[in-house]
């Protein structure tokens, strides 16, 4: 990602859950990857004996399509987003790999440091509104943590 962003939506965000997304340019606007993953602590010692072995089973198996379920879950693209007449606010269409299924929704950015998005399920819970605050980009991204 370049320095200079060219809209307020890029970057990379923490989600409720840890993860992270970084969103770029992309064909459809704007798309989310998944970036960073923590695992959660019940997996972890699991994580620690093998990161890489375990890093290889982390695939897309709730994916209705037979021809996705293998393919890895990080730096998946899990959001596309679709600029507005509005420069902070963007329609979303969002992958849940939690049940392999996309939600439609709004994307909006706070204050520059703040997504907001609503009207749907992001990630495994579907609310009113989740907010993601903003956080620096890793340099070795895409990965993912064994420890939360």
């Amino acid at each position: 990602m370049s320095s200079v962003l060219t809209s307020p939506i890029e970057g990379s965000w923490k989600t409720q859950n840890g993860t992270e997304i970084t969103i770029s340019p992309c064909d459809a606007g704007f798309c989310g990857t998944l970036s960073w993953v923590v695992i959660p602590k019940e997996h972890s010692a699991e994580c620690e004996k093998d990161k890489p072995g375990f890093g290889a089973l982390m695939l897309d198996y709730q994916n209705p399509d037979m021809a996705l379920k293998l393919r890895q879950i990080v730096g998946l693209r899990m959001m596309t987003l679709a600029p507005t007449a509005d420069p902070t606010t963007f329609n979303a269409t969002i992958y849940n790999a939690e049940d392999g299924k996309n939600y439609e929704g709004t994307a909006t950015v706070l204050a520059q440091n703040t997504l907001r998005l609503g009207n749907g399920c992001v990630m495994n819970v579907c609310v009113v509104s989740q907010d993601w605050p903003r956080v620096p980009p890793r340099p070795d991204a895409p990965d993912f943590t064994c420890r939360p």
